[in-house]
């Protein structure tokens, strides 16, 4: 199997007229599918309304798939989702792919007013309904015309082995490459068999590896705040080695070792980081699309 190559797309306050551009690119470039993170009150006005925006890029795109990652499921009808997840493979051809997830952040759960210790349950029981409905058993319609893939996100023992056996797909995101060994190896602890597994992460090359990570420093360094933030964690120290940043060729390397390592059938990586310009993500973008996917998928990543 081919190793397939994504985008993380970054929707804030700043961004939201300028990600189908963006993501006009990445299909041009070959990269086969483009991700939706969903948050809610969050201070720069990240994307909340994550099946709106699939929709919007769906639109604007005509192979790439576009897909959540994630969904956060308990805060939604699992009928709704079904009903709008078949609209978006309908109008897009089968393109569209539901990525889900339980959610962690307390201050999310309130503003919903959801129990967050009933969110393992919600996420499952979500799944079975919308399973249900495309497969006609509930008289919900439309019904989607192509299989939809449901990928669900785990992080914990629990999570993960409710994903893996729920899911199409583990979906797995991790800022380092040594997170990632991490999290595989307690799939390898924990399941008998690892569903396929879509990771995302950040990557960012330049031809001069110093101003790759200036560039990307600072966008990172906000990225494990907020996430940070979300759990109520103190964010880690920042260490360029620690991160797939610097020039083709190194990062390349990298992710060869670390798709041996973990089996990932696909990798998508944070297109955009907070701050960064646009013509700087772009030439980013189409370095990895030149010199870093053709390098994997020689290394093995096929």
């Amino acid at each position: 199997m081919t190793v397939e190559f994504g985008v993380l797309v970054d929707v804030r306050d700043d961004r939201y007229g300028d990600v189908g551009d963006e993501v006009v690119r990445a299909e041009r470039l070959g990269f086969t599918s483009a991700w939706l993170s969903e948050h809610h009150l969050a201070r720069d006005g990240a994307l909340p309304s994550v099946l709106v925006m699939a929709g919007v890029l769906l639109g604007r795109t005509r192979q790439i798939r576009v897909g959540t990652n994630v969904l956060v499921l308990p805060f939604r009808h699992p009928v709704q989702v079904a009903e709008d997840a078949a609209v978006l493979d309908l109008v897009s051809g089968g393109r569209f792919v539901l990525g889900v997830g339980q959610g962690y952040s307390e201050r999310e759960f309130e503003l919903f007013g959801i129990d967050r210790r009933q969110r393992g349950r919600l996420l499952e029981e979500g799944v079975g309904v919308i399973r249900r409905a495309w497969a006609g058993e509930s008289g919900v319609t439309p019904r989607p015309a192509h299989d939809v893939p449901i990928y669900v996100a785990g992080v914990t023992a629990a999570g993960l082995k409710r994903a893996a056996r729920v899911g199409d797909g583990l979906l797995v995101y991790c800022a380092t490459p040594k997170d990632f060994v991490a999290r595989r190896r307690l799939m390898d602890e924990v399941l008998t068999d690892v569903p396929p597994l879509i990771c995302t992460g950040i990557m960012h090359v330049d031809e001069d590896a110093d101003r790759a990570w200036a560039v990307a420093a600072p966008g990172i360094a906000y990225l494990e705040g907020e996430i940070a933030s979300y759990g109520g964690n103190e964010p880690p120290v920042l260490r360029r080695e620690d991160y797939l940043v610097g020039t083709p060729e190194e990062v390349a390397r990298r992710l060869i070792q670390l798709q041996a390592q973990t089996g990932f059938v696909q990798f998508a990586h944070w297109m955009r980081l907070p701050g960064m310009a646009q013509d700087v993500a772009m030439r980013s973008l189409e370095l990895i699309a030149r010199r870093i996917v053709p390098a994997v998928r020689a290394g093995g990543g096929r």
